[in-house]
């Protein structure tokens, strides 16, 4: 089913993806905050990031202590 969501961004992006980090809020609208990828709260369906090429992917990781998540999407 991922496959299915990437065509069409390969399709407009000249098969390019790039990534766009999205940093996670808490509760109180502040930054989720973490030591290692695995601290960050997921949706079940959204990977822990591995390595940095993971994030081409729909991932989250922990970024200068932050829980950041990343979209891939059509490079401009």
């Amino acid at each position: 089913m991922r496959l299915f969501l990437l065509i069409p961004l390969l399709l407009l992006g000249c098969g390019r993806l790039c990534f766009r980090g999205e940093p996670l809020t808490g509760l109180d609208g502040g930054n989720t905050t973490c030591v290692q990828n695995t601290d960050c709260p997921r949706p079940s369906s959204v990977l822990v990031c591995g390595q940095d090429e993971d994030q081409l992917r729909d991932c989250i990781a922990c970024a200068e202590n932050r829980c950041v998540r990343y979209h891939p999407e059509a490079c401009p």
